[in-house]
């Protein structure tokens, strides 16, 4: 009887030693494994790139965001406290119309008789002419002022357009609120020596007239600005 009962107690031992093997086994062999798919994940191959899918660049093989995303903006865009009405190519950089016009009717300067040579036409060039006629005629109410006084939006860096901006909120005044068939100031005065008492504003009405009209005109204003 007791030969049986030892016999059984050996047995149970045996099996208890067993599966505590089976069990010390299995763990080492997890452990094994974790260790191996931690090496595989950091030696893995990472790949820089944008991750964010609405990008222009979007990487689908990127499995790192390298802050190298590129968000295009597009003409009728809302965006910088306006309406984005030129872009460039790269679509990075453009002009911005306000939303609305900051004036029904102003003149160009309060004393016609200043010479401003502020000149420019091209896209960009509003912002220079503006401050030129604003450091020549200093206070009052006149339309690159008003521009250049402006806080909209939370942006300050508003200003008149120049004659080629000006047309470009022409050529999208169908995407433009409140834009009036009348005539607005740009900021481009007429280069001709005989004319400097005149300065170039756009019609918005169908047709496109723009001409060169004395300082004292009164015109409605629409600001820009650029990003």
């Amino acid at each position: 009887m007791f030969y049986k009962i030892a016999i059984l107690l050996s047995e149970n031992k045996r099996g208890e030693k067993q599966s505590k093997k089976i069990m010390k086994n299995k763990f080492i062999s997890g452990l094994f494994l974790i260790i191996a798919l931690a090496s595989f994940n950091s030696c893995k191959e990472k790949i820089t790139g944008c991750t964010d899918d609405t990008a222009d660049n979007f990487n689908s093989n990127a499995t790192e965001d390298d802050g190298s995303c590129l968000h295009s903006k597009h003409v009728g865009d809302s965006y910088g406290g306006g309406i984005v009405i030129w872009v460039d190519l790269a679509g990075e950089h453009g002009i911005i119309a306000a939303p609305s016009d900051q004036s029904d009717g102003l003149p160009w300067l309060v004393d016609t008789s200043i010479v401003t040579y502020a000149t420019y036409t091209n896209i960009y060039k509003g912002k220079i002419n503006t401050n030129t006629i604003v450091g020549l005629q200093g206070a009052g109410d006149y339309a690159a002022k008003i521009c250049d006084d402006l806080v909209l939006n939370d942006f300050d860096d508003w200003y008149l357009p120049s004659k080629s901006e000006l047309k470009e909120i022409y050529d999208n005044r169908g995407i433009l609120e409140g834009l009036s068939e009348d005539f607005y100031w740009s900021s481009t005065e007429n280069d001709n020596e005989l004319w400097r008492n005149t300065a170039w504003y756009q019609s918005m009405a169908t047709g496109g007239h723009d001409a060169a009209n004395y300082k004292n005109f009164i015109a409605r204003v629409r600001a820009v600005r650029s990003f």
